[in-house]
């Protein structure tokens, strides 16, 4: 009797081990509308288009994430871009796509020149822009303005693109901003 009770466990151990615990949950449809790049104060501007689509195919992967396609987003985005990143109006391209998050970006300026009173020739780079997203699941709005300025050292800059690297961190970190679920809470 032993055995058999044993041969049921096991069998009823095998099955609800393979059965996942929860339901399946859908990906949350993502609109990612087009980047607007000033191409008169951005030099390298086709560059950045590939960056930007680059990094939002890494933040948001499916199965957690879908994004959806450009010509369903092109149709309620007007040929010349946003012109205002607000709640507004993201909330407004998040029902007209039947989206969960909206994220899109505005990019002015992107300047790098040396800097030659240094021990070590420098380059300093200015990035000017913004972002905003909005999460319909969190109904949480993120707007942000980019102003960032930095320095390197221009060896370290032979085998990298340091405006790539810059443009990509703080992309990255406005995603990170847009898909976190909880705050957190000081403990201090």
């Amino acid at each position: 009797m032993k055995k058999i009770f044993a041969f049921i466990f096991a069998s009823l151990a095998v099955i609800f081990m393979s059965m996942p615990f929860g339901g399946t949950a859908e990906a949350a449809r993502v609109a990612v509308l087009p980047l607007q790049v000033d191409e008169a104060q951005v030099e390298r501007a086709g560059d950045f288009y590939s960056y930007y689509w680059d990094v939002m195919i890494e933040k948001f992967k499916y199965p957690d994430y879908e994004l959806m396609d450009e010509e369903d987003i092109d149709k309620f985005v007007p040929e010349e871009g946003l012109k205002d990143f607000d709640q507004a109006t993201l909330t407004d391209i998040c029902d007209k796509t039947n989206a969960e998050i909206v994220v899109a970006m505005r990019l002015e300026k992107i300047d790098e020149h040396s800097l030659n009173f240094r021990r070590e020739p420098t380059l300093e780079t200015f990035m000017k822009g913004e972002f905003a997203s909005f999460n319909r699941l969190t109904g949480k709005y993120f707007h942000k303005k980019l102003y960032h300025k930095g320095e390197i050292e221009e060896v370290l800059t032979l085998r990298t693109d340091w405006q790539q690297q810059v443009f990509a961190s703080e992309l990255k970190r406005y995603i990170n901003r847009t898909i976190e679920v909880k705050k957190s809470k000081n403990k201090f």
